[in-house]
């Protein structure tokens, strides 16, 4: 680095040293001060972002440290994976980009992504076995950071769950990170690999307008890798349905599944055990195999017919959902509203169960949901077809409409109102619009994500974007009590 550069980057940075790939994640004790002062990463293990360096890629023509010259360090415990950047810079370009100014476009039609050409942090995480990642950018300043970002393949919005500080000095900023595991939709474990990207524009013309930029070279840097979780911080969770599957995976080991056999052999080996000990068997056990009539003997070109016997993660969905029901069983408003025979009293439970806990999960959150991956993964939870799921929430959107209608709720309506500080009268006219676009998109087949949806009942409501929020967050919360 340039001594120039040097002072102010050890009042804000602790040496750290190179490791090798994965990255090792360190855990911490105790939450770093997300100020942008990086008193507290001495100890984490660096990545850093020169030309030249591992896994580090480069577009455009850099100058040597003397132009730019980046460290990134990570650090995790049970609510949020930390990270942190510090930047040497000769010339600092920082400006705040927002999401729905993001792509510039030219007169002849020609289209750049505007943060490209502007100094920014972008982050990128991807856990295991996940499809899609999320993406995060940052703009360099001195305090709180201008961010946005989503999931991929989502529309970005600047309100995501993420805490960020930063500091701004002359040739020199630095970023502090914290992101939700929650809002990655993972349950972070020690030894856990994902995927990582940090990447760096590096913009050298403040004064010049953005179509000036694009019309001359510009140039980034980044890194691409893994990175890996080491230790175990106090607090972990674990996931929800952990603690369920052993216990269906317990009684699932005292199932005994009978073999199929012809009922010659069947009556060969009941006269074999005879006036032996009576040995207790299993429902499934204990259910007769019908006999094969004269018409349906076997022969060479026709193998007899097998027993209907169920598979075994038949059996485990089934008991899943009998546990489930014990613990959680859904109100009995929400069972009557069952008109499928196919479905059963514990898959309603099942369907209720889930939804209620993932809307007080993406409404705490702030998570940005595609209504038809609502339905998908309330038909995976609880084995049903889509069809079904999408019936059922349909059935409950309908009824929670009629109940608003007739005066129903209103307490606790009330309750919640009351807690975020908005009008009563406000938070029935949000959860009736929400109610009427959800049922709305449903019945006309089309796909809307959770953000428009609550955008135009917020609107109807006259509630700003933070207490609409606010509010469907207490209410979420109070559907799972």
């Amino acid at each position: 680095m340039r001594r120039a550069a040097w002072a102010a980057w050890a009042s804000l940075m602790g040496v750290g040293v190179t490791g090798a790939e994965p990255v090792a994640v360190i855990p911490t004790t105790s939450k770093p001060t997300l100020d942008g002062i990086l008193v507290e990463w001495g100890a984490s293990e660096r990545i850093s972002l020169i030309p030249g360096g591992e896994r580090v890629g480069v577009r455009g023509a850099f100058g040597g440290s003397a132009d730019h010259e980046a460290d990134l360090y990570l650090l995790w415990d049970a609510d949020y994976v930390y990270i942190a950047a510090a930047v040497v810079d000769d010339t600092v370009d920082a400006q705040q980009i927002p999401p729905d100014k993001s792509e510039w476009r030219g007169p002849s039609g020609e289209r750049q992504d505007a943060m490209f050409y502007y100094d920014h942090l972008k982050i990128f995480l991807r856990g295991p076995e996940q499809p899609l990642g999320h993406t995060i950018w940052l703009s360099p300043a001195n305090g709180a950071p201008y961010l946005w970002g989503g999931r991929q393949r989502q529309k970005p919005t600047e309100f995501v769950p993420v805490r960020a500080g930063g500091a701004l000095r002359e040739q020199l900023y630095t970023f502090e990170v914290g992101i939700p595991w929650r809002w990655l939709g993972l349950y972070p474990q020690p030894d856990m690999v994902f995927d990582a990207l940090f990447l760096l524009p590096d913009s050298d013309r403040p004064t010049e307008a953005l179509r000036d930029k694009v019309r001359q070279s510009n140039k980034w840097i980044w890194w691409q890798g893994t990175v890996q979780l080491k230790g175990q911080p106090p607090g972990l969770r674990q996931p929800p349905k952990q603690q369920v599957m052993a216990e269906i995976a317990e009684k699932t080991r005292k199932i005994i599944v009978p073999k199929v056999v012809r009922a010659e052999r069947a009556k060969e080996q009941q006269s074999e055990h005879q006036g032996s000990v009576a040995v207790e068997q299993s429902p499934v056990a204990q259910r007769k195999i019908p006999a094969q009539s004269a018409s349906e003997s076997p022969s060479p070109s026709r193998p007899p017919k097998a027993a209907q016997t169920e598979s075994g993660p038949t059996i485990r969905s089934r008991l899943n959902r009998s546990l489930l029901a014990k613990r959680y069983p859904a109100p009995d408003w929400v069972r009557a509203l069952n008109d499928d025979a196919r479905v059963s009293h514990g898959q309603v439970d099942s369907l209720y169960y889930r939804l209620t806990h993932s809307l007080a999960r993406l409404t705490a959150d702030r998570i940005n949901a595609r209504s038809d991956g609502i339905v998908m993964d309330l038909a995976e939870y609880a084995g049903t077809w889509r069809a079904q799921a999408q019936h059922f929430l349909q059935k409950l959107l309908a009824k929670t409409l009629a109940d608003l209608k007739q005066g129903r709720r209103q307490e606790q309506l009330a309750a919640a109102a009351a807690k975020v500080g908005v009008e009563g009268d406000k938070a029935t006219r949000l959860v009736q619009s929400l109610c009427r676009e959800a049922l709305k998109t449903y019945a006309e087949g089309k796909v809307a994500s959770s953000t428009t949806l609550i955008d135009k009942a917020r609107r109807r409501a006259k509630l700003s974007q933070e207490q609409a929020q606010d509010l469907l967050a207490v209410l979420a919360a109070s559907m799972t009590q």
